[in-house]
């Protein structure tokens, strides 16, 4: 009886879609700018611009000019910037094939974000096909939903790829599945800052995959992944593995992060030639059932030497509003996201407590937001705080006690 009263929650449980996040795709931006031009193309513009305040804790503060501080963390003191500003052109045609692109400018420089070319058919009433090809997002990628990006997002599926993929697609009656395979080009190994307030000057950060580029020895990358769904509910797993180069691989490793060289394996006779073992998967589960979103994602992974994972839980509520008045204060969200991550190995032999050498420490991250749609579905407000902790201390050795707590405040206009 219980197994049947959980197949029964299960099932009056909702869907989520198979295919890789889209900041700009219908369900979040509405068009509400395009031309229709001859043979049925269709071109849209869409656009998004944030502006956010940023304040880092400790020795911060307005005016604060700390020499250490801007040093190992960057600037302490509170700061408005201008986010990234992003445009959209998106041409569809009427043969189920559309060609997207979003091209972002920030700080005297424009680039090119995402621009790929998507075949999304139905086959039958139950079988969809799609694919793509080019610059986007991996395949597992999510709206997090919320301004700043989880660990997750920010290691291994937050930045852009050069890739294909095809993803099917069924479903029976309210069962949905899919199932999708990929195959693009290594992103390099970079570093991701830990704190948003300190993104441009800060060290502390944590090893990543950075955007797509061509760099000596970029070789393949071939992922997977297998989903199903009932109503409100879903589940997925996904796994991703290739080689990493030297250059902008296993070289990344032993120059940036101290005491790699301690790691068990490592080849001393020859610094260049060391295990070039690339793997990272994980899974995903998500619910969303009468303004309820839950959430929890774990990902595992294996670069070179470094073992390591993070997972993160995030629970929220969103409150629609069907009498607002002139269209402003339409909903208000609320969720609440808690991350860990950990480096294995890492007390024996990895672990230093230099803050420069912030890619050999563990973090735990709690993070409250609020959000509310200002006016419509144009002007939204996120206001976020974060209690970020570190553990930075090998066996043996103390610790070193950071606040890198820090708020964030961002208006988003999305057109």
């Amino acid at each position: 009886m219980r197994l049947g009263l959980c197949l029964s929650l299960l099932l009056t449980l909702c869907s989520v879609s198979a295919h890789a996040f889209d900041p700009f795709s219908d369900a979040r931006i509405r068009p509400r700018f395009a031309l229709e031009g001859p043979d049925e193309l269709r071109l849209i513009l869409k656009g998004q611009v944030g502006l956010g305040l940023y304040d880092l804790e400790g020795e911060g503060g307005l005016q604060n000019d700390s020499t250490t501080d801007t040093v190992t963390l960057g600037t302490r003191s509170a700061f408005v910037a201008l986010d990234a500003v992003r445009l959209a052109l998106r041409l569809e045609t009427p043969v189920d094939l559309s060609i997207y692109t979003a091209v972002a400018f920030e700080d005297g420089k424009a680039y090119a974000e995402g621009a790929w070319l998507e075949w999304d058919s139905a086959l039958s009433d139950a079988f969809r096909m799609h694919v793509e090809v080019g610059l986007q997002l991996p395949f597992v990628g999510v709206d997090d939903h919320t301004h700043r990006a989880p660990l997750a997002a920010r290691i291994y599926w937050g930045r852009p790829e050069m890739h294909t993929t095809v993803e099917v697609a069924g479903k029976h009656g309210a069962f949905r599945w899919w199932a999708g395979l990929s195959a693009a080009m290594m992103r390099p190994l970079k570093t991701e800052g830990v704190n948003d307030a300190a993104t441009k000057q800060g060290t502390l950060a944590v090893l990543s995959y950075g955007d797509a580029r061509p760099f000596t020895g970029n070789g393949g990358v071939f992922g997977a992944k297998l989903g199903v769904a009932v109503p409100h509910v879903s589940l997925e797993a996904f796994g991703f593995w290739g080689r990493l180069s030297a250059v902008q691989g296993t070289d990344e490793l032993r120059n940036r992060m101290a005491h790699f060289a301690l790691l068990p394996g490592y080849n001393a006779a020859d610094p260049r030639n060391q295990d070039d073992t690339f793997m990272w998967g994980g899974g995903r589960l998500d619910l969303r059932w009468a303004g309820v979103e839950a959430r929890v994602e774990a990902i595992a992974s294996q670069e070179s030497l470094i073992r390591r994972w993070t997972v993160y839980a995030q629970l929220g509520y969103v409150w629609k509003r069907t009498d607002a008045v002139l269209a402003f204060f339409r909903t208000l969200e609320a969720r609440v996201r808690v991350e860990r991550y950990r480096i294995l190995d890492a007390q024996e032999h990895l672990r230093a407590v230099d803050p420069s050498q912030a890619l050999t420490w563990d973090w735990d991250v709690l993070t409250v937001a609020l959000a509310t749609q200002l006016y419509g579905e144009i002007l939204r407000l996120h206001v976020e705080y974060s209690l970020i902790a570190e553990e930075n201390g090998s066996a043996g050795q103390g610790g070193v006690a950071f606040r890198n707590n820090e708020l964030t405040a961002q208006l988003e206009l999305r057109f």
